[in-house]
C-alpha cells in the first residue's frame, strides 16, 4: 500500500508548515457502520455510506477518483473532512457547502492553481489547512471564512522556485485577511511571499504566526497592533534589517529570525518586553547588533550562532535572567567567554556546534 503524504500543521499545533511520511493505515472494514471512516484507494464513493452519521471522513492515496459526489450533502453531521494523497480532484460540488457543521477541512495536492470557491461557502469553517506541491493563487474570497481560528496555506515552495513565481498574480495573501479576526494561528510557510499586507493587523487574536520559507525583507507597521501574539517563526527569509515593526509586540515570547541576512538592529528592541527566546543564529550580526540585544532584560535564551560577532561589548550584565547562550560558529576568543560566564555566573555558553 502506498505511503501517505500528510502536510501535518497545525503546527504541531504550531510549527511550520512540513510534511511527514506516515505509516500504511488498514483499509477499514467498511460492511460495520462508523462515524469515522477512511476511504483508501477508491475509484467511487461506496453508496450505503450515504446513509451513515458521519462525522470524521478521510480520502487518501485514491488516484483514480476524478470527484466528490453531490450526495456528501448528506452527512449532515460531518466536522472534519481531509483528502490527501494521490487524486485527480480539482473542484468541489455546489453541494459542499450545505455542511453546514463542518469545522475542519485539510485539503493536500488538489493539483490545481484555483482554490475552489465552494470552500468559501463553508460559514461554520474554523480550521482550513490547505497544500500543494505547486504554486496555487491566495483568493481574494478567503476574508468570507470570518469563524476561522486556524489558517494553513502551503505551496511548499522554495528559493529555487523563485523565478516562477514572481510577477504572478495572487502570490501574496490578499488584504481580505483583515476580515478574519478570530483567527489564532496563521501558517503561510513556504509560498514564497515577497510581503504580508498591512491589514494583517486586524488579526487581534492571533497567537502564533508562521512565516518560515518566504522572501519577505520587511513587517507591514500592522504587526505592532498584535498585542496577543506569542510566537513568530520568520526563519529563512530575506530580512537585512531587524524588523522594528514588532517592537511594540510586548506579549511576544518567542521569535525565530535565524537564516536570514541582519546586519542592522535598530534602537528600541528593548519594547520587547515580554520576549524570552530569540533564535537568531546564521544571520550577519555584528558586536554592534549584540549591544541592542542586551537591552531584552528579560530574554532567557538567545541563539547567535554563525554570525560575525568577535567579542562581547559592554552592557552584557544587563541581561540578568539569560539561561543559556549559543554561541558557536562565531570568532569569539576564550577570554571572552570566560569574561561573559563572570558577568553572568548563572548562564550557559555553548561554544560547541549544535547537530
Amino acid at each position: 500500500m502506498k505511503k501517505i503524504i500528510f502536510f501535518s500543521l497545525f503546527l504541531s499545533v504550531f510549527m511550520q508548515a512540513q510534511y511527514e511520511v506516515m505509516p500504511d493505515i488498514p483499509k477499514q472494514d467498511l460492511s460495520k457502520e462508523s462515524d469515522r471512516v477512511v476511504l483508501t484507494e477508491i475509484t467511487s464513493f461506496p453508496e450505503h455510506i450515504f446513509k451513515w452519521n458521519i462525522k470524521s471522513l478521510t480520502i487518501s492515496e485514491s488516484d483514480q477518483l476524478k470527484n466528490i459526489p453531490k450526495e456528501i450533502s448528506r452527512f449532515k453531521n460531518l466536522e472534519f473532512f481531509m483528502l490527501t494523497g494521490g487524486h485527480k480532484i480539482t473542484d468541489f460540488p455546489k453541494e459542499f457547502a450545505s455542511l453546514n457543521h463542518l469545522k475542519k477541512l485539510a485539503l493536500h495536492n488538489m493539483l490545481t492553481t484555483r482554490i475552489s470557491p465552494v470552500i468559501f461557502n463553508l460559514k461554520e469553517l474554523e480550521d482550513l489547512e490547505y497544500a500543494q506541491f505547486s504554486y496555487f493563487e491566495f483568493p481574494e474570497d478567503i476574508g468570507r471564512l470570518k469563524m476561522l481560528k486556524k489558517l494553513a496555506m502551503s505551496r511548499g515552495l522554495d528559493i529555487r522556485s523563485l523565478k516562477n513565481v514572481e510577477g504572478k498574480s495572487g502570490r501574496n495573501i490578499p488584504s481580505t485577511i483583515k476580515n478574519l479576526e478570530n483567527l489564532e494561528t496563521l501558517s503561510l510557510s513556504s509560498n514564497l511571499m515577497s510581503a504580508l499586507p498591512e491589514e494583517v493587523g486586524f488579526l487581534k487574536n492571533l497567537n502564533d504566526g508562521w512565516f518560515s520559507s518566504n522572501v519577505l525583507e520587511t513587517l507591514p507597521n500592522g504587526f505592532s497592533k498584535l498585542q496577543k501574539l506569542k510566537t513568530l517563526h520568520l526563519d529563512s527569509n530575506s530580512f537585512k534589517v531587524f524588523p522594528n515593526a514588532l517592537y511594540k509586540v510586548a506579549s511576544l515570547k518567542r521569535l525565530d529570525i535565524y537564516k536570514n541576512q541582519i546586519n542592522t538592529i535598530p534602537a528600541g528592541i528593548g519594547g520587547m518586553t515580554g520576549l524570552t527566546g530569540l533564535f537568531i543564529d546564521k544571520n550577519q550580526l555584528t558586536n554592534e547588533c549584540l549591544s541592542e540585544i542586551y537591552n531584552l532584560e528579560n530574554l532567557e535564551v538567545l541563539d547567535i550562532r554563525n554570525n560575525k560577532i568577535t567579542s562581547f561589548p559592554p552592557g552584557l550584565e544587563k541581561m540578568k535572567k539569560l539561561k543559556v547562550m549559543y554561541i558557536s560558529g562565531n570568532n569569539i576568543s576564550a577570554q571572552e567567554v570566560s569574561h561573559a560566564q563572570f558577568l553572568l555566573p548563572t548562564a550557559k555558553f555553548i561554544t560547541q556546534e549544535m547537530p
